[in-house]
């Protein structure tokens, strides 16, 4: 499950309060891109068969919103999930060991799923937009994609597309792909 907090310390234009539509909004998109990408391995979550499975909260806060939160977000939370690691579990008293991690890391697939936004300005398809930038947006795309296979995608704003400019997208989404999961392996390492 994943939840988005935009704090009024990341910008002024958010306001502490329940979640904003552009919260709850992104919260959905980067939940869309961890599910559909098969990234966690749900059946190696069990603890007791039948009876006990770990659960994944995901809970992103912006503290510096200084365009595109969306992809910023999404790489944050593959990076943390790559890294995550699984509390201590005592069988015999049936509890979590809380503040003790064990040596098993979260179950996750070889392929980081990486989301990728392309904003439509006017004529122009953009990547990476900045604040200002974004409050010039049309429409937007944020398209899941793990080892060039399309797994989730989710268009916002109100303006469409035309066909040609999601065409060059989806051109544009492999060629980005490939070079953002060189350097998001990267730094990892």
């Amino acid at each position: 499950m994943v939840t988005v907090e935009l704090l009024p310390l990341s910008s002024p234009k958010y306001e502490l309060g329940p979640p904003q539509f552009n919260s709850i909004e992104m919260a959905r998109v980067l939940d869309r891109v961890v599910r559909e990408s098969k990234y966690i391995q749900l059946d190696k979550l069990c603890v007791e068969k039948g009876e006990k499975v770990w659960t994944v909260f995901i809970d992103v806060y912006a503290i510096n919103d200084a365009g595109n939160l969306f992809d910023a977000a999404g790489f944050g939370i593959m990076a943390a999930l790559k890294n995550a690691k699984i509390p201590k579990y005592d069988s015999k008293a049936e509890k979590v060991l809380f503040g003790e991690l064990s040596d098993k890391s979260l179950p996750v697939a070889k392929n980081n799923p990486l989301s990728l936004t392309y904003s439509k300005i006017g004529e122009h398809i953009i990547v990476d937009p900045t604040t200002e930038e974004e409050d010039l947006i049309d429409t937007r795309v944020t398209i899941g994609s793990s080892n060039g296979i399309i797994s989730s995608m989710q268009k916002g704003k109100e303006v469409s597309l035309e066909i040609e400019e999601f065409n060059k997208i989806l051109d544009l989404n492999e060629v980005i792909w490939k070079e953002m999961f060189k350097k998001f392996e990267k730094e990892l390492k």
